[in-house]
């Protein structure tokens, strides 16, 4: 294996855990939900726009 597949690779498996802990702690729901707040306030202005 070349250096950049190993990094690669060594850089999922960290990226995973720290998905798996944030989801694991509901901090994922949380960034979910202010996300769909955010979208349904842009489009309800941008509905009294039009």
């Amino acid at each position: 294996m070349k250096i950049k597949e190993k990094m690669f690779l060594i850089g999922l498996g960290i990226g995973s855990t720290i998905l798996y802990q944030q989801v694991k702690s509901g901090n994922l729901r949380r960034v979910v939900r202010e996300m769909n707040r955010t979208k349904t306030k842009i489009l309800e202005d941008l509905e009294d726009m039009i």
